[in-house]
């Protein structure tokens, strides 16, 4: 059976009027005998002065935008400029008119006009509900219909009467989905076992990181415990316990416990045990475990895993403990172009962060500001428990703001009685385009008095298909330059120079150089630079091709890693965007790597698997890894081999296995799911469904989902991420024939940690069909009216379609609904949903006493 004989969807019938007006006598069809709608409650009127206006449009002259022979009750969108402006309840009439509503209509049009306009138009439609749309013409504004949109258009508005409108807007926020629930809470687990070549099998490693919330107030904590390699003691240390207090409003956060301070320009990086508060619109994000400290350091609070990416192929990956490391020869060893450091530690969780050479730009909208304050007593370990016992009281804090006509600016403070520190920086935009930044600092410590400046420099020239870029830095760091994260200086580096190029000549073709500098004040190493230039080639959506030249030295007088010139080549296959390979060699550093990923993509069931091998002129790594997702756990097992070169590849060996699982609360339900990183939703089935199991994901085709309800309780979704709207979308497995489980997506905008309780389903899940006829049992066409029952606190929509259908949904078993029709004359019909029906009542055939005749 035809889907508009069957399911009369509101948007279906309503499509109907976008053909052309069938003959009765090829098509059969019956229509009500009818006239134009008339209530005790509405009125139509004709605009003194209009008269003769209204009587110039004859229904000879009128567009036929009503083929029935009937009045017909539509609501609709009303559009001006291409831009919807809301719904808009119609009649279109039996002659071709159509009459607007009027309350609605100035609730939608308001916004547009000037306040006399909007007076005006007031005062003309006092006490009318309803208008032929011709009659507003004195009034300024032009409407017309249009069946091919199903739409009402405003085709004028008086200049005179317009309110202003600017041609440049960032666009309205879009509406905030719903909010969690008061009080959540979680506890995320992963359970770590390694195996070492040297040493054997270690004690099982914990790691915990969990979150209760009530309202704006969260209590955050982590902990981590695992046996100390030194002693073989089994040591349990708490990364951090800390209040969050969140006012998202004014974008601002405010912490009391362990804080991780965020940092600018020439600040160093230190834990603070203490009370701190910072301001910046994009504050609420994920607790990140990394901290790129001054493009200089990267604090690891994990053991991790750190891939090197240039230009997006992979150059080294490192195995590295929890701690802080130096990056200042980063940009001589692989240039600093196209940089990028993949990080991922013991519980699974993967970073990205893009590496900018030496300057932090002032990264803000004009007229935006940031800032951020921590007052506490340092903690000397950047890892392991936080240790206050031999601190001492600091301060820590920065303000930066982007101006509309003045070049930005930024300051920044550190205090403690071991070392005092300020910067300084500003931006300016010259008149080509470019981008000019500077920044300074001066510090006192024990060491003595330093300093330290850049200067920095970026031009992007875009010529549609072809661009150009360009960017230098000169950076100037005194041996004596001290900061919070760095108490006793060991600043090896003096003077440090960069410069990158880069152009787009199509998006297949494009070449990048780098060239990088460095004044050595160490005795083992003289002054180093290195020079690169590569193109890059996409032959094909999935193979790329990189090549190039290049030349360092790296003033080394210990290390026999090579200098020279030499080649540079790298091939990239990526079929799809969970699918990598790549590979790599620089004939001047004798190094060269090769990976192959395939990512899970988060379905149960999924798996995700790789392999790299890396080689640096000696050294030598191969290491593979594999992941498994399921319900209510995420699973992952690695293995690393180390070697002095591939020939002792085996000699230092690493395998680890990781299983992560989480426990969470909400609304008084409990679920458990994979381990959460912000925000997450339990999902759970009204009574009515038994135990049938609701499914969470993406789409459900071949019936993939991402968390499932069962045996062990809801279904839960951990991957929601704070302040950002975002749909949750659901479906239920075996749900009975006409059931009703809701508009089968949820959207919601968590906050900071928190957490959502969705029942699936409801008590009202019966849907009803039937066809509705009048006299001599013919159909009542492209009817509508309206769904009442006791109790109800709004009543639905009804429709028919071109032979009588209608289909009601989200009726309740047990209660009686009437169904009052818009026809004329009213009527009505009322239907009882019997208590045992589990989800499709047939009315089957509905008479209703209304005139029909065949057309």
């Amino acid at each position: 059976m035809a889907i508009d004989e069957e399911w009369p969807q509101l948007h279906y019938a309503l499509n109907l009027f976008q053909q052309a007006p069938v003959q009765p006598e090829a098509q059969g069809d019956l229509a009500v005998q009818s006239t134009p709608i008339e209530t005790a409650t509405r009125t139509s009127i004709v605009i003194p002065g209009d008269e003769a206006l209204a009587a110039q449009q004859t229904p000879l002259s009128r567009p036929n935008i009503n083929p029935y022979d009937r009045d017909v009750v539509l609501t609709v969108p009303l559009i001006f400029n291409r831009r919807p402006l809301g719904e808009l309840p119609v009649v279109l009439t039996a002659d071709d008119r159509f009459l607007v509503d009027a309350p609605a209509f100035l609730a939608l049009i308001g916004p547009l006009l000037t306040p006399d306009g909007q007076a005006e138009l007031a005062a003309r439609l006092e006490g009318v509900d309803s208008f032929p749309s011709e009659q507003l013409n004195a009034a300024g504004i032009t409407l017309n219909y249009d069946p091919e949109q199903l739409a009402v258009l405003v085709i004028r508005i008086d200049p005179s009467r317009r309110a202003v409108e600017s041609l440049f807007t960032a666009g309205q926020r879009e509406p905030d989905g719903i909010p969690p629930k008061d009080f959540s809470a979680y506890l995320s687990t992963n359970l770590l076992l390694e195996r070492r070549s040297i040493g054997g099998i270690s004690k099982p490693g914990l790691l915990l990181n969990g979150a209760a919330r009530y309202k704006t107030f969260v209590l955050e904590a982590d902990f981590q415990g695992r046996e100390d390699f030194f002693d073989n003691s089994y040591d349990f240390d708490r990364r951090y316990v800390r209040l969050v207090y969140d006012q998202p409003e004014d974008f601002r956060r405010w912490y009391l416990g362990d804080i991780e301070p965020e940092i600018r320009g020439r600040q160093g990086f230190v834990n603070l045990g203490g009370i701190g508060v910072d301001r910046r619109r994009s504050r609420f994000d994920a607790f990140r475990n990394s901290v790129l400290s001054n493009a200089r350091q990267i604090v690891l609070q994990r053991d991790s895993t750190v891939r090197v990416y240039r230009n997006g192929i992979l150059f080294e990956e490192f195995l590295l403990d929890a701690g802080q490391y130096d990056l200042s020869q980063l940009p001589l060893s692989i240039g600093s172009n196209n940089v990028e450091l993949e990080i991922q530690d013991q519980a699974g969780r993967l970073e990205r962060v893009s590496y900018t050479a030496y300057l932090d730009p002032i990264d803000l909208d004009p007229g935006d500001y940031e800032y951020g304050a921590y007052l506490g007593v340092t903690s000397r370990g950047a890892f392991g428990s936080p240790d206050y016992s031999d601190g001492e009281l600091a301060f820590t804090g920065f303000w930066r703001k982007a101006f509309f006509d003045r070049p930005a600016i930024g300051v920044g403070l550190q205090l403690s009685e071991t070392v005092q520190s300020v910067f300084g920086q500003t931006q300016f935009i010259l008149g080509s385009g470019g981008q000019l930044q500077l920044d300074g600092a001066v510090s006192n410590s024990d060491a003595g008095a330093g300093f330290a400046f850049a200067a920095g420099y970026n031009q992007l020239i875009n010529r549609g298909a072809v661009s150009d870029a360009f960017s230098f830095v000169a950076d100037y760091t005194s041996e004596d330059y001290a900061t919070l994260g760095n108490f006793f200086p060991q600043n090896q580096i003096s003077w440090n120079f960069s410069a990158n190029y880069a152009r787009i000549f199509s998006p297949r073709f494009s070449i990048t150089a780098s060239a990088s500098y460095q004044i050595s004040r160490a005795e083992l190493f003289s002054d180093s630079y290195s020079l690169n230039t590569t193109a890059n080639y996409r032959f094909s959506p999935e193979w790329s091709v990189q090549f190039g030249v290049e030349y360092i030295d790296t003033g080394s007088r210990i290390s026999n890693r090579r200098d020279g010139a030499g080649f540079l080549v790298g091939l990239v296959w990526q079929p799809r965007y969970d699918r990598r390979a790549d590979a790599r060699y620089s004939s001047a550093r004798n190094s060269g790597s090769v990976s192959y990923r395939q990512s899970s993509d988060g379905r149960v069931g999924s798996l995700g698997y790789g392999i790299s091998s890396t080689y640096n002129d000696g050294p030598a790594t191969i290491s593979g890894q594999a992941d498994y997702i399921a319900n209510r756990f995420d699973a992952s097992v690695a293995h690393t081999s180390f070697g002095r070169n591939f020939g002792d590849i085996t000699d230092e060996q690493l395998t680890t296995l990781r299983i992560g699982t989480a426990i969470a609360t909400s609304g008084g339900k409990v679920a458990i799911g994979r381990p959460i990183y912000d925000s997450f939703a339990i999902l759970y089935p009204h009574e009515s469904l038994g135990d049938r199991q609701v499914i969470v994901g993406e789409d459900f085709e071949n019936g993939d989902y991402s968390a499932a309800s069962g045996a062990l309780g809801p279904a839960m979704t951990g991957f929601l991420t704070s302040y950002v709207n975002q749909q949750i979308r659901y479906d239920v497995v075996d749900v009975p024939v006409g059931y009703d489980i809701g508009e089968g997506v949820v959207r919601v905008r968590p906050t900071y940690r928190s957490g959502y309780a969705i029942e699936v389903g409801s008590a009202a899940f019966v849907s009803a069909l039937g066809r509705l006829v009048g006299s001599g049992d013919r159909p009542v066409a492209l009817v509508s009216g309206r769904v009442t029952t006791e109790g109800a606190a709004e009543p639905q929509l009804f429709f028919t379609n071109t032979v009588g259908r209608f289909a009601i949904q989200s009726l309740e078993p047990g209660k009686t609904y009437r169904v009052e029709l818009f026809s004329s004359p009213p009527t009505e019909f009322e239907f009882t949903v019997p208590a045992d029906n589990t989800g499709l009542l047939d009315l089957e055939t509905v008479s209703v006493p209304l005139d029909i005749s065949a057309e």
